[in-house]
């Protein structure tokens, strides 16, 4: 395992944050084996909260314990990331479709101002920061809509599709199109078009989904092998 810890690394926390995202960017990649004794040795730390959140890791099904033996990055589950899409997409239409109602000006000048970020991380082929600020976009939509535990319950439901996603952002002109998929919900929610806010939020989430079979095709050793 390529052990980068962050200095000034303390808790079980500080060590599930910072594995969580390696996770999640592909940086540790499905399938890679964690070492208790290198994490340990990589962020400082004695075993209880190496164990610890390797535990919470394991919870949210983003690593796989085998008892004395080994731990490893879980494979993208298809399967998962298909209930979470379903759970995801039905709350940010609605939330879209409330909010496109209420007309929010100072809503839609926080998405533009985001979408301009995502612009420049685009010009720069700053991926990392791309996808922080997609996060941020949709983020923003629960705010306005006093909806943030729920973001939460989603954001921890979502692993296998941020995965999927992350997957797919390097691929073709996929930021681009991302892009004008945020403009047409800005748009939406702008014009007051509640059905087309819906639309466009429905289309945007669907993406990474629908191109999942061919992700799983290109990088088998990623994924949950499917029925035969």
């Amino acid at each position: 395992m390529r052990a980068t810890a962050p200095t000034g690394a303390e808790s079980a926390t500080d060590v599930y944050g910072d594995l969580r995202a390696r996770i999640l960017s592909l940086d540790l990649p499905p399938g890679s084996q964690l070492s208790r004794s290198e994490l340990q040795a990589a962020y400082g730390l004695s075993s209880t909260p190496v164990r610890d959140a390797l535990l919470r890791l394991q919870e949210e099904g983003l690593v796989d314990i085998y008892p004395q033996s080994r731990t490893l990055v879980s494979r993208i589950d298809l399967g998962h990331a298909r209930e979470a899409h379903f759970l995801r997409s039905s709350v940010e239409q609605s939330i879209v479709r409330r909010l496109a109602s209420e007309r929010n000006g100072e809503l839609v000048r926080k998405l533009e101002h985001i979408t301009a970020l995502q612009i420049d991380c685009e010009a720069a082929n700053d991926l990392a920061g791309f996808a922080s600020l997609d996060l941020t976009f949709h983020r923003t939509l629960f705010d306005a809509a006093g909806l943030m535990r729920l973001h939460g319950v989603i954001r921890r439901e979502s692993v296998h599709i941020d995965r999927l996603r992350a997957l797919h952002l390097p691929m073709g002109d996929k930021t681009k199109r991302i892009l004008d998929e945020h403009r047409a919900i800005i748009e939406a929610i702008a014009a007051g078009a509640p059905d087309r806010a819906d639309a466009a939020m429905a289309f945007h989430l669907s993406q990474s989904i629908t191109i999942a079979k061919e992700l799983s095709r290109s990088r088998p050793d990623y994924f949950v092998p499917g029925p035969s």
